[in-house]
């Protein structure tokens, strides 16, 4: 970003202010999380109003106009339309004008569907920094295509608005009255008879145009340029002062909110770029991307849907890289006395679902070997052979040590692999038989840390290790009566006389810190449900981030689900695991953790952390 370059959040609020005085209607700049939005659209959908411009695609700000007017189909009729603006703001950095402007093409034509072709309009927004030969670029595609191009000098004055926005509609009728030369060569001019009826002709068109658009842009569970990373969220990390990589990240960050690019790409880039900085021998693991992308349509026909952990485990990183911004800047003692947390932060956030591929291909595949072939076992990976011989047995020593020390106040020391051989043997069982992700995920780091980065593992590894073995608490779900499976049961290993019933943050920050971010974490995770006759739905118990607050004093985080009641299923589980969060968890002294599950009515479930004693 350069030096005269005004800020991307500043941009979208000065723009949003702008739409308000200029009476272009309510503006929304989060759809996903906006309240306000969600009310919108119920209050709409009474009026038998459509407004349901997806809230997951790329757009920085939308304002949308309603008024009453003659309905089309029903003359004599009036009719509440809704009238949307939509803004993409692009900046200098790498723009491509004719890939934009076929990107914008397919939003124009998607969004169409809300209403019909009269309502939308698309408004490209540039700094007035641009290069000449990008801006010239935009104007002429902005010209053909019937977008709007604003020109932005400063926050202080109006845009110098250098082409106006049609509505789909009406960019076909002007192409239609006055078409330009370049695309004359195969068309014949419409004679003056029928340009004169253009306007009257063009609703009969719309029928065809909107089931065309239904058939190239129709709904997918994975729709092309979704956004499922809240930008609320994003927003916070140009708070960020006291991480070490808050720079770089707040630059890649911006970048993104830019130029709209993927979720998926910016996520690997992102975490590449930040594990290239500090560990540049090991690099960021692509395993999860590429493994995941597969689980979405094996699972869904074997009828279990998979939801997404690549997204959720970018996600976790920033709310907790927010909190531990926040403590670190009060000085919160339990933080400041590691010098490496942020990174280490880094790594067990980033990797602490790595391994879940795994999990489910294992239980995938027994499944599968045994209803197609009546084998049970077939599917079955058998890894205890290579528990000592790949060695498995030193990664788990680390974790075991650190376990032990920080958690049950014993210092390993001469034999204590007899001493500990019921911890050793659990290992052993979770890791060969039950394929936990937890595990494996940590294996997996420590493995790939001691062969790239050994001098590191003590120092950066082997924490994030343990928070990622733990950050699962199975047990106290069994305890609730819960259907889960595959349990740590870390809460109650008896054969091997070690209890863990509650974690406290004063103990493990890192743990804490990731077992509360896991947990919260619930919005923005595409999930494709099994095949149905009429073809694959939207999740409609999906929850969104309706307020995330994170301040010197304490972490509020409000997770609200637009379709469910309190008494559904689904929202009963997430509260009991939210309930089960609160008793093992114990926050610091000085610092509040809290998350609130509302339901579609907004009644609020509170789950306040208890402090230590």
């Amino acid at each position: 970003m350069s030096k005269h370059e005004i800020p991307y959040n500043e941009v979208i609020s000065w723009l949003e202010e702008y739409c308000q005085k200029q009476g272009l209607g309510n503006t929304y700049k989060d759809l996903e999380r906006s309240s306000e939005f969600i009310i919108d659209v119920a209050g709409a959908r009474t009026k038998g109003v459509d407004l349901s411009i997806d809230p997951m695609l790329p757009i920085d700000l939308v304002a949308v106009y309603s008024k009453e007017e003659t309905d089309e189909d029903k003359p004599g009729k009036l009719a509440r339309v809704n009238y949307y603006t939509l803004f993409w703001f692009v900046s200098d950095e790498e723009i491509d004008a004719e890939t934009l402007g076929v990107r914008l093409q397919f939003y124009q034509f998607h969004l169409s569907r809300v209403s019909d072709l009269r309502t939308v309009k698309i408004i490209l927004v540039i700094p007035d920094g641009i290069k000449k030969d990008k801006e010239d670029n935009l104007l002429r595609i902005a010209r053909e295509d019937g977008f709007g191009l604003w020109k932005l000098e400063s926050i202080k004055k109006p845009p110098q608005k250098l082409c106006d926005a049609l509505s789909f509609r009406k960019h076909m009728e002007d192409v239609a009255v006055n078409p330009p030369q370049e695309k004359m060569d195969k068309m014949d001019p419409l004679p003056d008879s029928v340009k004169k009826e253009v306007k009257r002709i063009g609703p009969y068109f719309d029928r065809f145009v909107r089931e065309a658009i239904d058939a190239v842009a129709g709904r997918t569970t994975i729709q092309a340029g979704k956004r499922y990373i809240n930008r609320e969220l994003l927003e916070h990390v140009f708070s960020l002062d006291n991480v070490s990589y808050a720079t770089e990240l707040k630059e890649m960050v911006t970048a993104h909110l830019k130029n709209k690019g993927d979720d998926y790409q910016f996520v690997e880039d992102t975490f590449s770029a930040l594990w290239s900085k500090y560990f540049p021998k090991m690099g960021y693991s692509k395993f999860l991307r590429v493994a995941e992308l597969p689980l979405y349509h094996v699972l869904a026909l074997h009828r279990h849907p998979y939801r997404d952990h690549y997204l959720h485990q970018f996600q976790v990183f920033i709310v907790g890289l927010c909190i531990l911004d926040r403590l670190m800047e009060i000085k919160q003692p339990d933080i400041i006395e590691n010098p490496n947390i942020d990174k280490q932060w880094l790594i067990a956030a980033s990797f602490h679902d790595m391994a879940y591929p795994l999990q489910l291909y294992e239980e995938w595949a027994k499944e599968f070997f045994k209803e197609s072939l009546d084998i049970p076992d077939l599917g079955k990976l058998d890894i205890k052979s290579y528990f000592v011989e790949r060695s498995l047995l030193s990664s788990v020593g680390f974790v075991i040590n650190a376990l032990c020390k920080q958690h049950f106040d014993r210092q390993l020391e001469g034999n204590w692999l007899n001493e500990e051989k019921e911890l050793i043997l659990f290992f052993n069982d979770r890791i060969s038989r039950t394929k936990h992700h937890c595990i494996l995920s940590s294996l997996y780091l420590l493995k790939q840390a001691q062969s790239k980065n050994p001098r590191l593992v003590i120092d950066y590894f082997v924490q994030p290790a343990l928070s990622i073995v733990l950050h699962h608490y199975d047990q106290v779900f069994k305890d609730l009566g819960l259907p889960r499976k595959k349990d740590i049961a870390w809460k109650n290993l008896q054969k091997a006389k070690r209890e863990l019933s509650i974690l406290e943050f004063k103990t493990d920050p890192l743990t804490f810190l990731l077992m509360f971010c896991d947990s919260a974490q619930e919005w923005g995770r595409p999930k494709l449900e099994p095949p149905k006759p009429e073809d694959f739905k939207e999740d409609e118990h999906r929850f969104v981030l309706d307020k995330c607050d994170i301040n010197k004093s304490g972490c509020c985080i409000k997770i609200k689900t637009p379709n469910l009641d309190s008494i559904d299923s689904k929202f009963e589980v997430k509260d009991k695991e939210l309930a089960a969060l609160q008793k093992f968890l114990r926050a610091p002294t000085d610092y509040s953790f809290e998350i609130i599950l509302a339901d579609k009515s907004g009644e609020p479930r509170p789950h306040n952390l208890k402090c230590s004693k």
